[in-house]
């Protein structure tokens, strides 16, 4: 037998150990690179124990790969090769091979934009995790790359859509601010979302900005950013909870009137607030 078709054997063994739930990990981290224990725990189980044996088993397997974040005792976890092969077979694509799989995993662990890429990842774990008790789903969830063709020259950290029980939707595009760019420069990056959406853009979204503090929020609400017909509101960062992973975190951002309409000096909303 090839080393080939030795190694269809073994993917073919191996995809029949996979779950559906597995399948959509795998299709998750590929689209959106890297997640924590707590923030797969939020979005794909409802247990964490649960969660950190079935993430061993996948790593074990070769499905998934995992690195310790330092000092923290908390695991990050990104598509193994296994992952990587099933997931190019599964969108035909030519599968990787194991020295460009741990090198594309190796890019995104230290990547620069790592620190950012876990936050706006986290922020939509928040919302999945929330949905499950306050009446809503997270009905879409697009990636920086696929965000951003909804646009020219302009590229949104990501887009999603949630939906209520009732029918209210709140389609949104989102930008986590760290505070690491001018106040000017962000400013001018949210003024450019009218003027840059893509002509084949049938419906608009709802702006959402996630930001990093009291002072850095208070002076976004006092920069008069014009965007236009576009409506815009910013929340603080609130980091989840790395061990517990528990409801009140991810609770408070849809709970709570947290959430800040740009150019209204009205009081806080609700999220819901925002949906059609």
């Amino acid at each position: 037998m090839t080393r080939r078709k030795s190694t269809d054997v073994g993917l073919a063994g191996l995809r029949r150990r996979l779950t559906e739930r597995d399948f959509a990990i795998i299709d998750h981290l590929a689209r959106h690179k890297v997640m924590t224990t707590a923030m797969l725990t939020m979005v794909f189980f409802t247990d964490r124990r649960r969660a950190s044996a079935r993430l061993l088993t996948l790593t074990e397997l070769g499905v998934l790969s995992r690195t310790l974040l330092p000092g923290s005792g908390l695991w990050r976890y990104t598509l193994g090769w296994h992952g990587q092969v099933i997931w190019a077979l599964e969108h035909g694509e030519r599968p990787p091979t194991k020295a460009a799989a741990e090198l594309a995993t190796h890019q995104i662990t230290f990547s620069s934009q790592l620190v950012h890429k876990e936050a706006v990842n986290a922020f939509f774990a928040r919302l999945h995790h929330a949905g499950r008790s306050h009446g809503f789903r997270l009905t879409e969830w697009l990636s920086e790359a696929e965000a951003a063709a909804e646009f020219d020259a302009l590229r949104p950290d990501a887009a999603g859509t949630l939906t209520w029980d009732d029918g209210r939707q709140l389609r949104f595009w989102f930008e986590h601010d760290r505070g690491t760019e001018t106040l000017t420069r962000l400013c001018a990056k949210l003024g450019r979302y009218p003027h840059r959406r893509s002509i084949r853009l049938t419906t608009d979204r709802t702006i959402l900005i996630e930001t990093c503090g009291p002072r850095r929020l208070a002076g976004l609400l006092d920069a008069g950013v014009d965007t236009s017909d576009l409506a815009a509101a910013v929340v603080l960062y609130e980091p989840i909870d790395p061990v517990t992973c528990t409801e009140p975190t991810s609770g408070r951002l849809v709970a709570e009137r947290r959430w800040h309409r740009l150019n209204d000096s009205g009081p806080s909303m609700l999220l819901a607030d925002l949906a059609e």
